[in-house]
């Protein structure tokens, strides 16, 4: 008896049974399931987070742009046709409708050093398509030609600013028009005599998310152009008489009349500054006889 009691309890423990690994092996793979589908899970929100921030980020971007340009936008005074001695080699013309808009801006950057640039160009935005874009829509591009010559319309380089553009509206104010004053298009040289930029802007751009259930991306801002009128008053032009050397501008005319007023008006004080020291004179001479 003593000897099956030692045999039985020196026997090595039994192993797990089928039923056993089964039970661990199937609680192993629902903790793995949950564990992949949590990472998964975890990573799509991440890549579609960045991909919406990103679509954000660009059209903030691309409106920020936009306003600096327009804000900082100008036209020059053109000499009349008749009195010019050769062709203009710089016209500024703003130039804008629902979905394009050209125009002269001093908001170019210098990006070379040394370059032959000044801070003034001609920029145009417009909608086209793109080869390369991923997107359904439109792509917006912008045309920027860093020296204003006489072809306001053209010349320099284009490239794609963004894709995937469902809308892209501009609206003009019009400040003498009444209450409901936004305009589709705008002409700075609608009247030659008197240029004009738009009192201010509205710009819309919706884009499409890059997200295949997401809705739209919407945008608006809205830019007033710091200086409306011609930079340089001309207001008359006339040819120069050799005879005169003030010529006969009006403007030097009109120096001329104030120069003159401002001349006589230094004489009579002066004479009548003599006469108060006759007056003195005699009053001098007056208190010595008195005594």
């Amino acid at each position: 008896m003593s000897r099956r009691l030692a045999h039985r309890r020196a026997r090595p423990h039994r192993g797990f049974t089928l039923v056993e690994v089964m039970i661990a092996l199937t609680l192993l793979a629902l903790v793995s399931t949950a564990l992949v589908t949590a990472f998964t899970y975890s990573f799509e929100t991440k890549r579609r987070v960045t991909a919406v921030n990103e679509r954000y980020h660009e059209g903030r971007q691309t409106m920020t742009r936009m306003a600096r340009e327009l804000r900082m936008a100008f036209i020059r005074p053109e000499v009349p046709e008749e009195q010019r001695e050769e062709d203009p080699t710089m016209i500024t013309r703003f130039e804008g409708r629902e979905d394009q808009i050209h125009f002269a801006t001093t908001a170019h950057l210098r990006i070379h050093a040394g370059s032959k640039e000044s801070d003034q160009s001609e920029v145009a935005y417009f909608l086209g398509r793109s080869d390369e874009s991923t997107y359904k829509g439109r792509t917006l591009f912008r045309r920027e030609s860093k020296r204003i010559d006489d072809r306001p319309e053209r010349g320099g380089h284009i490239w794609p600013v963004i894709d995937g553009v469902k809308e892209f509206r501009i609206e003009y104010w019009e400040d003498h028009s009444g209450d409901d004053s936004w305009r589709k298009s705008w002409d700075s040289h609608d009247d030659p005599k008197e240029p004009l930029l738009p009192a201010r802007l509205r710009i819309t751009l919706e884009l499409e998310s890059p997200l295949e259930d997401g809705p739209p991306i919407r945008f608006v801002t809205q830019a007033a152009p710091r200086i409306r009128r011609p930079i340089t008053a001309i207001a008359e032009f006339q040819p120069l008489d050799p005879s005169n050397p003030l010529g006969n501008d009006r403007a030097r005319e009109e120096l001329q009349n104030k120069l003159g007023d401002l001349s006589s008006g230094v004489t009579g004080a002066g004479s009548g500054a003599g006469g108060v020291g006759s007056g003195a004179g005699g009053v001098g001479s007056g208190a010595g006889d008195g005594q």
